[in-house]
């Protein structure tokens, strides 16, 4: 069945778990384009978007590389009420996700301030964006009430020194639960981002890292080796390559010995490239530990205490004891349940990893995001 045509979803069984469920990847998305923000941007930004007459749409990606689903990534079947898109209404969002699936709380992260903050818009443009987009979920879905419905908050990468300026202005709002801090074309153990860390790291907040839509289609974007993907398939297959190289990244930079209360959480780019990639990284280590002495444990030592990875996009063997076979060698300590509603390819819980034990799933599902996230 084309993805476009499929029917609203069943939803699901009812989880062992509902009730505890903790979502780490749902996301926020403006009803009305970038306009929507407008009223909570400095009259100076404002003006300047709109004598430019620029938007922002539900997806970074070219024609080139979209999704095989009207363009987008939002299921048509999440549209809400009124005919928006999907994610665009906290309210339908707790009737169509939360309530049904047993969800307690849900971090929210917004793809098209992402994509913002580092290569959609200029860099002091990013800056009144991203403080625009937050002060909007904030104040409009009422955040601040401590609902289950958590923000990651969207920082300008472009510019530390002021992305943690936004940190140390919202960072203690009981609402958020994040850093989201998308991605430019530098390593996130460059010198470049230690800003953002230690403003992180002081206000008790992980860093949540996720897909722009921007990855390898505009300059300045993270690249995926090789060149440039031919079709969507291929740019899918391939995102986990910017997970694989930013850990490696944030490892043997040293920054986990250098902030030692951070937290780390990948969303979106999988999680079965980790294992192999761990290994590697502590073989490596052992054989050059000259070239890196600022990294004074194993890399696993350090992925173990500091990082998390988003379940999904779950790769799922047709044989399911090969996944729990996975997930064995990874360690479900490493991994946190996520659905990335309301996008098409989303994992919900009652289907998802039940091959696992009672106690693996609770990992999973509810500690381990307690562990790293704010709730």
């Amino acid at each position: 069945m084309n993805v476009v045509d499929k029917p609203k979803q069943a939803k699901g069984p009812k989880d062992p778990l509902a009730g505890e469920i903790i979502d780490c990847d749902v996301h926020a998305v403006l009803p009305g384009g970038l306009q929507t923000v407008f009223p909570y941007l400095d009259r100076a930004t404002r003006q300047r978007l709109e004598t430019k007459g620029v938007g922002v749409g539900h997806s970074a990606l070219s024609p080139r590389l979209a999704v095989p689903n009207g363009g987008h990534a939002i299921r048509p079947d999440a549209k809400t009420p009124d005919g928006g898109p999907g994610g665009s209404d906290p309210g339908y969002m707790v009737e169509d996700l939360i309530e049904p699936h047993g969800i307690k709380a849900a971090v929210c992260t917004c793809i098209q301030g992402g994509a913002l903050a580092t290569v959609l818009a200029g860099p002091d443009e990013s800056v009144s964006l991203c403080r625009a987009f937050n002060d909007y979920f904030l104040q409009e879905w009422k955040l601040k009430d401590k609902g289950p419905i958590r923000h990651g908050m969207v920082v300008p990468t472009q510019i530390p020194e002021e992305a943690a300026k936004e940190i140390e202005r919202i960072g203690d709002e009981p609402g958020i639960a994040a850093v989201f801090m998308p991605l430019l074309n530098i390593p996130m153990g460059n010198r470049h981002y230690h800003p953002i860390y230690a403003a992180a790291q002081e206000k008790g907040l992980p860093i949540l890292l996720h897909v722009t839509g921007t990855e390898n289609v505009y300059h300045g974007s993270p690249v995926i080796a090789g060149g440039w993907p031919e079709s969507y398939a291929e740019r899918y297959c391939s995102l986990s390559q910017v997970g694989e190289a930013n850990l490696i990244s944030l490892v043997f930079s040293g920054v986990l010995e250098r902030f030692p209360e951070l937290k780390v959480l990948f969303v979106e780019f999988g999680c079965s490239w980790v294992l192999p990639t761990m290994w590697r990284m502590d073989k490596a280590w052992r054989g050059v530990r000259f070239d890196v002495p600022w990294v004074k444990k194993s890399p696993i030592d350090y992925i173990n205490e500091h990082v998390k990875l988003s379940t999904q996009p779950l790769d799922e063997p047709a044989d399911p004891s090969q996944l729990k076979a996975m997930v064995d060698l990874i360690g479900d300590h490493l991994l946190c349940f996520a659905t990335d509603y309301p996008h098409w390819d989303n994992d919900m819980p009652g289907q998802s990893l039940r091959m696992l034990s009672d106690e693996s799933r609770r990992r999973i599902f509810v500690e381990n995001a307690q562990q790293v996230l704010r709730l």
